[in-house]
């Protein structure tokens, strides 16, 4: 079975391998996208000199003369100003050319003189001056390509001047949730479930749980535990990657290798070392797609797809592998080793207190409610923890 670092690694390598689909949105309209190239500069930020304060723009020594103000939004004054003569400015109105500084509002003296400024301490030149330019100038990179689009970086490109930007399309995934046993959740309403049979809690998370790690949920469907049933539901889509649930262990009722036998597909990674969600696979269909099977059980299935699933979407859309952080020893007691699974590594989803994780109860693998209230998963490899982030964790 393949470690799960070399999962991640792998997983990662073969979105990067796979063709990015870019498009081009209004700057406003790109909030959480992926930023497919460099952004650059379209004008010099800010666009001209302007004052950073309300007060006086004022040249050479003091008492000054007041002059005509000059407004925010007014274009930038053409005549210099005279040595001994000031302007009332507002915060962001153009400065006149040959400015010494801005006198801020609250730093001018009252004069005797009718019309003059004074201040105890002259400004310093330059001060409280926005220069054209100090921010960023033309054809400068504002955001490398891989960045995700804050609200702030929409306002930096809109200031700046680029009002359309290239983004990495996010992935289209189809969902197959293979399993006769699967009904639909009971809403309390309709006639109680067949015995035996088990609500799909999978399909109604999996377009939110894509849409956090920066793909877009497609379709979704069910397979019944008949091979050709679900080779058959893999053959209808045509979404860019295929996730299944279910049918990956070996046994008797597990159908997913025999389907992708049939549909000529290579399987890269047959289980992982890891509980849960070691029951995994992850195969190159002929057409070059991908498909990613998921255990069944719901928690194992979440592990998974956020340890093979989220590398995997980050590649296509050219981003790095999520980040992991080392566990302190300190923090990592409790964790190593746990579960009676031997040597196998382990997936347990936990909180922090003061920086440090805390398992969450219920992390049997049929089980979400741990998962539920956790921000976080602890991989263990040997006797050492890594710390993982989960993407909808507030």
């Amino acid at each position: 079975m393949t470690t799960w670092p070399d999962a991640r690694e792998l997983a990662h390598e073969l979105g990067r391998s796979a063709p990015t689909r870019v498009m081009t949105v209004p700057t406003g309209r790109a909030a959480g996208l992926v930023l497919a190239s460099d952004a650059r500069c379209a004008h010099p930020l800010p666009r001209f000199d302007n004052s950073a304060m309300d007060g006086w723009a004022v040249a050479g020594d003091g008492p000054w003369r007041a002059g005509e103000p000059v407004l925010a939004g007014n274009p930038p004054p053409a005549a210099p100003l005279a040595p001994g003569e000031a302007r009332p400015v507002a915060t962001g109105a153009p400065v006149p050319p040959g400015t010494l500084g801005i006198v801020r509002s609250e730093q001018a003296l009252p004069s005797a003189t009718d019309g003059l400024i004074d201040v105890v301490e002259p400004p310093l030149p330059g001060v409280d001056i926005r220069r054209e330019g100090e921010e960023a100038v033309p054809g400068e990179v504002l955001l490398a390509a891989g960045v995700v689009l804050s609200p702030p970086a929409l306002g930096l490109l809109a200031a700046a001047g680029v009002g359309q930007i290239d983004v990495s399309a996010p992935p289209l995934v189809a969902f197959v949730a293979i399993g006769d046993e699967l009904t639909a959740p009971d809403a309390g309403t309709g006639p109680r479930p067949v015995p035996g049979a088990v609500p799909d809690s999978l399909t109604p998370m999996m377009p939110s749980l894509l849409t956090a790690f920066g793909a877009r949920c497609a379709t979704t469907r069910r397979a019944s535990d008949r091979p050709d049933d679900v080779a058959a539901a893999i053959r209808r889509t045509r979404a860019e990657t295929i996730i299944t649930s279910g049918g990956t262990a070996h046994g008797p009722a597990d159908p997913l290798r025999e389907a992708l036998r049939r549909l000529e597909a290579r399987i890269l990674i047959d289980g992982v070392a890891l509980r849960p969600g070691g029951s995994v696979l992850l195969a190159l269909l002929p057409d070059g797609r991908h498909l990613l099977g998921l255990p069944g059980n719901p928690l194992a299935a979440v592990v998974a797809l956020t340890v093979l699933g989220w590398p995997l979407i980050q590649g296509r859309l050219g981003r790095a592998l999520p980040a992991l952080e080392p566990v302190e020893p300190a923090g990592a007691v409790g964790f190593a080793g746990e579960g009676g699974h031997g040597a196998c590594d382990r997936a347990v989803a936990c909180t922090l207190a003061d920086g440090v994780p805390v398992p969450v109860r219920y992390q049997r693998s049929g089980m979400l409610r741990g998962v539920a209230a956790a921000t976080h998963l602890v991989l263990t490899r040997g006797d050492s923890a890594q710390l993982l982030r989960l993407p909808w964790a507030g």
